[in-house]
């Protein structure tokens, strides 16, 4: 079987002239990317045993220093792993590695880490969760990734308002093109328009439910950084919500573009709230300013191949 993937995944990479793999239906995976995520997916690259114990450091470290405040990361999986019975080549016949990093480190640290596959694996039963031509989760994705981190820190003891409902969202239909599909070879655009394009709308590769929390169950507001974050701050994007109701908890959440779609939702869950893009990075520094009751850190599965690098806790400027 390692062979046999070996030679698929090989094949497959071999074919493809930028990060965009194409599929019947029309899907688009990526492939070829910074991370390489296929060969960690079929267990084709692993981490060593030393660096299995650096990770297990690395977190042991982080849970000490943030100690007594409670830190959940979140793992969303690659999409070729969501999906994996789309990919094309005879990828979608091989064995997806229980050893990567995403279900070894859940684990590992049952309490703390949590990979989001099992949930998406029983939701997509309600609809695609992810943009056909994106790597990441659609609209309704992000909801149900939603859910489930509320469900999450319900089991962890920390008290917050009631989900909201699917009742409480108003859909509309919308256009989407996707980080992937954008980067698909001009050579292979012909063919993968003889299926994309019975679904194509206007200019873009696809339409889709967009979903809104309604008006009247809105609470939290967007505030202005202050100077201080302003002048500190040196990653990709920061961004701070508060609602009026003091009693809910504080939170600081690390994330990447995995969470975007569920922030409008998470924000209504904290009394503040600040989102930080910043290499994957926990900053110390933003969480002594913050003082949170709660860390959450989202991270897309490919990211997690570098980890035995990263540090335990960052800080925000240079």
């Amino acid at each position: 079987m390692f062979g046999q993937a070996a030679r698929r995944v090989a094949a497959a990479k071999a074919r493809q002239p930028g990060k965009a793999l194409a599929a019947p239906g029309g899907w688009v995976f990526l492939i070829n990317d910074t991370n390489d995520f296929l060969p960690w997916q079929f267990g084709l690259k692993r981490w060593t045993r030393l660096e299995r114990a650096r990770v297990r450091t690395i977190f042991s470290e982080r849970f000490l220093a943030l100690a007594p405040r409670p830190y959940l990361m979140f793992i969303t999986p690659e999409k070729s792993v969501a999906y994996q019975e789309y990919l094309p080549l005879g990828l979608a016949d091989l064995k997806s590695s229980a050893e990567r990093p995403a279900p070894w480190l859940t684990r590992q640290f049952p309490a703390q880490i949590h990979y989001l596959q099992p949930w998406f694996e029983r939701m997509k039963r309600l609809g695609f969760i992810y943009f056909r031509g994106d790597s990441h989760v659609n609209w309704l994705g992000g909801y149900l990734l939603y859910r489930q981190v509320i469900e999450t820190m319900e089991r962890a003891g920390l008290t917050s308002r009631a989900a909201i409902g699917f009742s409480d969202l108003l859909p509309e239909l919308a256009g989407f093109e996707g980080d992937v599909f954008v980067q698909l070879d001009e050579t292979q655009r012909a063919e993968f328009a003889q299926d994309a394009d019975y679904a194509r709308w206007r200019a873009m590769l696809e339409i889709t439910l967009k979903y809104n929390i309604h008006p009247d169950k809105v609470r939290a507001r967007e505030v202005p950084l202050s100077p201080e974050a302003k002048a500190s701050f040196h990653g990709r994007d920061l961004a701070v919500y508060e609602t009026d109701d003091s009693r809910l908890p504080r939170a600081v959440i690390f994330r990447d573009s995995t969470a975007t779609e569920s922030i409008r939702f998470l924000a209504e869950h904290f009394s503040r709230s600040v989102y930080v893009w910043h290499d994957g990075d926990v900053l110390a520094d933003i969480i002594a300013r913050e003082q949170p009751d709660i860390v959450l850190h989202f991270v897309a599965e490919r990211f997690l191949a570098t980890y035995p690098g990263a540090l335990p806790l960052n800080h925000a400027a240079p």
